[in-house]
């Protein structure tokens, strides 16, 4: 899926006579990364999206990611991305597979 590029702030770029426009490319990676650190609230037009993902991070408790893992796939599945793989078992590298 094609979207605004944002690095900190939307990114824009300059052709050779100086004229600015929005940056857009390919954003999967860049909306799933949205999508786990926003909290439900944050998209006021969609406020249940959102995974929350800093309060499962210190749980070393079993239960709590497999909850995490629950969160994920259903929030992806709110976004229209489709899972086929999903790995939660290292949470400082999710692995997460599929496609808009």
């Amino acid at each position: 899926m094609k979207d605004f590029i944002m690095d900190d702030d939307l990114l824009i770029v300059t052709d050779a006579s100086g004229n600015g426009d929005f940056a857009i490319n390919v954003a999967d990676q860049q909306n799933i990364e949205h999508l786990l650190l926003s909290q439900k609230g944050s998209y006021k037009e969609f406020p249940i999206l959102g995974v929350g993902i800093e309060k499962y991070i210190n749980s070393p408790d079993a239960t709590s990611r497999l909850r995490l893992e629950n969160e994920i796939d259903k929030q992806l599945s709110y976004d229209n991305f489709y899972v086929k793989t999903l790995d939660v078992n290292d949470l400082q590298n999710i692995k997460i597979d599929g496609n808009y």
